[in-house]
């Protein structure tokens, strides 16, 4: 199965120690339901599997001079889920608001968190990397309509589940699969694995013009080239220091903690190799359909 040594766990944690935290901020005054308008820019929102790449992504995007990204923040989760709940609904609308008010507020009272944040540090926008967001992403998009812009990492679903079943770590999210499966930890990853990629590949299809999508192996061979196409999408101009985004400081929080460890972009694919014939065959099946369906297979 592998996993890092007691020396590696080590140095990564006085490496998490040295970060920073955020400095505090004013909280946002709450919107106005009757005020409606736009946001001030567009949201972007990192969005994949957990163990896909999302921390790596967000630093990048974090180094950028214009985005600002902090770390994963999941308050949108609990606020996109009021959206569908009826008492609540029925509560606001019996005041006179309507839905699209509703809606609207909860999306600016959301971004004025994220925007205070950006400005905080001298940004223009705001990207918010979240991957308990992928069981929402229908109501985020609801909220912030086609204002907002997702930026979906894949990554082969074999790798994700050799990550996720690493005897060393507790990854919670992946505990009722590994329960269903009699408490078999690469096949419970990888059940896990191919569900959420189902969820993420249904909602790209069917909001094709907000998405990017790119894959992690493409982004740690061939950074340059996976990075321009979604800047390119973001409509914000290439800057090269990005690919030195270990180079500027970023707030420490929830995130996964190898990202803290890796000081550049580079090749961490086909790990899933070292587990033993009949292993990689059962976590194979595992993780159909959804590795046909992303043509890793």
């Amino acid at each position: 199965m592998g996993g890092r040594s007691i020396l590696a766990r080590v140095i990564g944690r006085l490496r998490h120690r040295r970060g920073a935290s955020a400095p505090p901020l004013d909280a946002p005054l709450p919107p106005s339901p009757g005020l409606g308008g736009p946001l001030k820019s567009r949201p972007i929102f990192i969005i994949g599997v957990q163990r896909s790449g999302t921390s790596l992504l967000r630093r990048i995007v974090d180094a950028h001079p214009r985005l600002a990204c902090p770390p994963e923040s999941r308050f949108i989760l609990p606020l996109a889920r009021l959206i569908n709940d009826a008492a609540s609904m029925r509560g606001l609308e019996s005041m006179g608001y309507s839905p699209e008010q509703i809606t609207s507020s909860i999306a600016r009272f959301a971004d004025g968190f994220l925007r205070g944040y950006a400005e905080e540090q001298g940004k223009q926008r705001w990207a918010d990397k979240t991957p308990h967001y992928v069981d929402c992403l229908d109501d985020i998009h609801r909220l912030f309509s086609a204002d907002a812009q997702f930026i979906i990492i894949v990554r082969h679903g074999m790798d994700v589940a050799y990550s996720l079943s690493d005897p060393h770590r507790h990854y919670p999210a992946i505990d009722g699969h590994v329960a269903a499966e009699g408490g078999n930890r690469p096949i419970g990853a990888a059940r896990f694995w191919n569900e959420k990629a189902r969820l993420i590949e249904d909602f790209r299809s069917q909001h094709p013009m907000s998405c990017i999508q790119i894959r992690y192996e493409d982004l740690t061979s061939r950074p340059e080239s996976a990075l321009r196409s979604v800047f390119a999408f973001l409509d914000e101009e290439w800057d090269q220091r990005v690919l030195d985004y270990n180079r500027f400081p970023h707030h420490v929080g929830m995130e996964d903690p190898d990202v803290k460890r890796r000081r550049r972009i580079e090749p961490n694919s086909h790990r899933y190799l070292s587990w033993r014939p009949d292993v990689q065959r059962e976590v194979r099946a595992a993780c159909q359909p959804m590795l046909s369906i992303l043509t890793y297979e």
